[in-house]
């Protein structure tokens, strides 16, 4: 092998390896924590939670418009929130194991809420006595 093709696979392993997914992780103690860094306002995570809510935590994949995290709340707080949902969760999402992670977190006795803002669809899995929640977001715009 010549050096000069050495050195071009040298630097195509380079480029791709240095090409991975961009990820942004956030947590927030408290929903004003999240409020005054503009979570919301980006768009990963509706501005519905309780209003008490705390330990908030978003894992963002802006390569794939994706979003995973979750989120505590007094269970005196779940029916209001819940009021704001559509019971069950989207039939389609753009996982292919979307089936088995439905039965994943129904087996472990959570109660699934979808909420849908424009292109973005969010699926809440809940545990309403236990205050706590977590979501899957996509958008269907990239």
């Amino acid at each position: 092998m010549s050096t000069v093709r050495v050195v071009c696979t040298s630097l195509l392993c380079a480029a791709i390896a240095a090409c991975g997914t961009y990820v942004a992780e956030d947590r927030y103690p408290t929903l004003a924590d999240a409020r005054a860094d503009h979570l919301f306002g980006r768009g990963w995570l509706p501005d519905l939670l309780p209003p008490s809510s705390v330990d908030i935590h978003t894992v963002n994949n802006l390569d794939m418009s994706t979003s995973t995290g979750s989120f505590r709340f007094p269970s005196s707080e779940a029916p209001g929130f819940f009021g704001r949902l559509t019971a069950g969760a989207p039939t389609e999402a753009p996982f292919a194991d979307w089936p088995a992670t439905l039965a994943d977190y129904k087996q472990r006795g959570f109660t699934t809420w979808s909420y849908r803002e424009a292109d973005a669809h969010w699926a809440f899995f809940c545990l309403g006595n236990a205050g706590t929640c977590e979501y899957t977001m996509w958008s269907t715009h990239r």
